[in-house]
């Protein structure tokens, strides 16, 4: 059969492939309706307690029932209960108002969806004939019976993805979660009776514990409750060990992510030193081994994993545990893809509360040691509590941290956006320097301190933001002062940094004393702490707003504002003044 050659040879490649495929073909019956999972109980199988239901203080109605052992013990789950492997939840399909709720994805038929892009080439252009190239074609009907079938075409391919529930798909391929409304009434993760009790277990499997924390929000993310837990468990246990009882010690590993977010200047043995002092006064005094590392990047994973894998053993059991938001899905995917073992799908989204229930992860680490994704710990303290999930991605830090800085003295304030404010109300010295470490997309400001409360009517929700909105500024909660009596040594450097858990921190470097206020929103950890990040910038920030896309953005409307107030104004000016005329 003769083809005119009206076709480049890029585009006859496509037809070249379905004519020698088509005769494998073998016409296969429609698949039939997918059996329906029946919902789960939302119970212990395990037990015959009830799950615990907790609610929830900012919604008035009846919070879900939500089982949060995930898949943790394989024999106490029933079979028939399928654990979504990006949360951590049971999944069902007859509710979409319910946890866990998933479509099962329809069949395709490999004969008609997507033919043409997933196939592999006959062969490269290099191996085409003359007489081809000139346009012939080879009957089909002349072609090996045992020649590849389209089953085999892009079988070596990426491995086929898991089907996860419509929140994890949501939280995926658009960043926020599918409803808002649900989302307020998943009860809060219950540690102690969770994870807590397998942890404080005698006997049993040899426990690793991956305490995770965020290197931007250090105190904010450190999980004090955690600490205490795991210290007083260690101590029990040692010495029911050294009586020659059970003793099942669990091993504490810190692990400090997203180390990149931190300046380069800044080096791993100053910072592992730091970390150490900080974990001491949140009540880890029982550390094997501290490790910083960053995921998005494999800074540190193999000696992670290494050092993991020696003290959990062939057969133990590694459970991450952090705040909510403090990167332990994501630490857990990297392990996966730097292992070389079997990947994890864990779900990774800038949301805090992201994973639901407890993700049992096998095939990552050596030998049959299991490693656990648990449920974030919500930190009340935390200003990203309160936050909207729009305001959320303002506050989140996503980038590298930048310093700026103001040469600022009494009677001055400084703002983080709507969130945090610093006074300088007495010094002994002329200049105080004051550096502000948060997300560059929250704008600052610098004036006076008699001016803040006007600052507070008039720019909050709009040059100020977040919050975002008017209305939002009173459901924060009430405006509060913390004052801090602080002294050093230098002007080249921060000596001492006073921290908001979950927005960021101001750096704060002089030669004397001085006393500090600090305003933020009640019920807000606020700490002072040895300065992280002393190094300041030389280029210094000017009174006023910084230039950000919220202020400009703001400014912007608020000017238009005024101008078409300024032109009605002038328009009713010259009509009285034409009117007089007429007179």
């Amino acid at each position: 059969m003769m083809i005119a050659r009206t076709h480049s040879l890029t585009k006859l490649k496509p037809l070249i492939s379905i004519s020698l495929i088509s005769q494998s073909l073998t016409p296969k019956p429609p698949s039939s309706h997918p059996t329906p999972i029946p919902k789960p109980q939302f119970q212990n199988p395990s037990t015959k307690s009830q799950p615990f239901v907790f609610s929830n203080p900012f919604s008035s109605s009846q919070p879900l029932p939500l089982s949060r052992e995930g898949n943790y013990d394989e024999a106490a789950t029933a079979p028939n209960l399928i654990v979504c492997p990006g949360c951590g939840v049971h999944m069902q399909d007859s509710d979409p108002k319910n946890p866990g709720f998933f479509l099962k994805p329809s069949k395709k038929d490999p004969r008609t969806y997507k033919l043409g892009p997933h196939l592999e080439p006959v062969a490269l252009e290099c191996e085409f004939n003359g007489a081809l190239k000139r346009g012939f074609v080879i009957e089909p009907e002349n072609l090996d019976d045992s020649g590849p079938n389209l089953g085999e075409l892009g079988s070596e391919s990426k491995p086929e993805k898991p089907v996860v529930c419509a929140r994890c798909h949501s939280l995926r391929h658009y960043g926020r979660v599918k409803d808002t409304a649900v989302e307020n009434l998943l009860p809060d993760f219950d540690f102690y009776h969770t994870v807590g009790r397998k942890l404080a277990l005698a006997s049993g499997t040899r426990s690793v514990v991956l305490m995770v924390v965020d290197a931007a929000d250090f105190d904010g993310s450190f999980p004090k409750k955690v600490a205490k837990l795991v210290s007083d468990t260690i101590d029990e246990h040692s010495t029911a060990w050294k009586q020659g009882r059970s003793g099942n010690v669990p091993r504490v590993v810190l692990v400090v992510t997203k180390i990149d977010l931190l300046p380069s200047s800044l080096g791993p043995t100053r910072l592992e030193h730091w970390v150490r002092s900080r974990a001491r006064e949140g009540g880890a005094d029982k550390i094997t081994s501290v490790h910083l590392v960053s995921a998005v990047r494999d800074w540190g994973l193999k000696n992670l994993v290494d050092d993991v894998s020696s003290l959990a053993g062939p057969r133990g059991n590694v459970w991450a545990i952090g705040a909510q938001n403090a990167g332990k899905s994501t630490l857990i995917n990297a392990i996966g893809r730097h292992g070389g073992g079997k990947i994890t799908h864990l779900t990774e989204a800038p949301v805090p509360g992201t994973t639901l229930g407890i993700v049992r992860v096998e095939g990552v680490l050596p030998g049959k040691t299991k490693l656990f994704d648990t449920p974030g710990l919500l930190h009340p303290h935390q200003i990203t509590t309160r936050l909207t999930r729009e305001e959320q991605s303002l506050v989140n830090i996503s980038k590298e941290l930048k310093p700026r800085t103001y040469r600022i003295k009494d009677g001055y304030s400084v703002h983080i956006a709507g969130l945090m404010r610093l006074d300088i109300e007495e010094s002994s010295v002329d200049s105080v320097y004051v550096t502000a470490w948060a997300s560059p997309y929250l704008p600052l400001h610098m004036g006076k301190t008699e001016n803040a409360s006007e600052m507070v009517e008039k720019h909050f929700g709009r040059q100020l933001q977040p919050p975002i909105g008017e209305n939002r500024v009173k459901e924060l909660g009430q405006w509060v002062k913390k004052e801090f009596h602080i002294s050093g040594n230098s002007w080249d450097s921060s000596s001492v940094d006073i921290a908001a858990a979950g927005l960021g921190w101001f750096a704060v470097g002089l030669k004397g004393e001085a006393v500090l206020s600090v305003w933020t929103y009640d019920g807000i950890d606020v700490v002072l702490r040895n300065s992280l990040l002393p190094n300041r910038s030389y280029n210094f920030e000017v009174s006023g707003f910084t230039v950000s896309k919220i202020v400009s953005k703001a400014d912007k409307a608020s000017n238009k504002s005024q101008r078409q107030g300024e032109k009605k104004k002038k328009k009713k000016q010259t009509d009285h003044q034409k009117d007089s005329v007429t007179c």
